[in-house]
C-alpha cells in the first residue's frame, strides 16, 4: 500500500512539472521608448492592443544618417518579478556587436525576422542608407526566447549603440511575461 501511495505522489509531481513546461510563458510588448539619438534615427513606434490577448508594435523608424559598423551595439536585460517597474539587472552576457554585422547575423541565424521591417536593410548592406522603415502590427516572436529561462513578470531590454566610445542611440522595450 505504501508503494502505491509513493507512486501516486511521484506521478503527480511529474504531471505538475510537465504541465508548467508545456504551457510555457507568453511574451507580449508592454512599451517602447527611445531615450537617446533622435538626431540619428527617430522612432515613432508605439505598442498598441491588437486584440483581446495580444499587443503589437506599430510605427516608423526615420533614419537621418547612414549607419556603419562604427556603431557598436549592446543589449542589457532587466527583470521585475512583481511587474512593478522595479527592475534588477540580469547577469546575461550577450556580446557587443557592430551594427552591420548584427544585421547580417540576424539574416543568417533567424531567417524571416528581418521581414518585420518594411523597407529595412538588405543582407550585406553596409552602410545602412538613410530611409524610413515601418513596423506594421508586429507581435513579439516568443519562440526566439527559450521558455525555460523566462518567468512571469516584466522584462526590460535596453539597447544602446556607441559611436567612438560615446553613447549615440538608446532605446528600451518592456515585455510582459505571462502564462500561456
Amino acid at each position: 500500500m505504501e508503494l502505491g501511495r509513493s507512486i501516486v505522489v511521484i506521478s503527480l509531481i511529474l504531471l505538475l512539472s510537465c504541465h508548467c513546461q508545456v504551457i510555457g510563458v507568453k511574451l507580449t510588448f508592454d512599451s517602447f521608448e527611445q531615450t537617446l539619438g533622435q538626431d540619428i534615427a527617430r522612432t515613432d513606434i508605439r505598442v498598441r492592443k491588437y486584440n483581446r490577448t495580444s499587443t503589437v508594435l506599430n510605427g516608423t523608424i526615420h533614419m537621418y544618417k547612414e549607419l556603419t559598423n562604427d556603431y557598436q551595439c549592446q543589449l542589457d536585460i532587466f527583470y521585475s518579478r512583481l511587474g512593478n517597474q522595479q527592475f534588477n539587472h540580469l547577469p546575461m552576457k550577450l556580446p557587443t556587436a557592430a551594427l552591420c554585422d548584427f544585421i547580417d547575423h540576424v539574416y543568417k541565424n533567424y531567417p524571416g525576422y528581418m521581414s518585420y521591417y518594411v523597407n529595412g536593410p538588405e543582407e550585406g548592406e553596409c552602410p545602412v542608407k538613410i530611409r524610413d522603415m515601418y513596423v506594421i502590427d508586429t507581435e513579439f516572436p516568443s519562440e526566439v526566447v527559450p521558455p525555460l529561462i523566462v518567468r512571469n513578470g516584466l522584462y526590460k531590454a535596453v539597447v544602446s549603440c556607441n559611436l567612438d566610445g560615446k553613447e549615440a542611440i538608446s532605446y528600451y522595450i518592456i515585455l510582459k511575461a505571462t502564462d500561456n
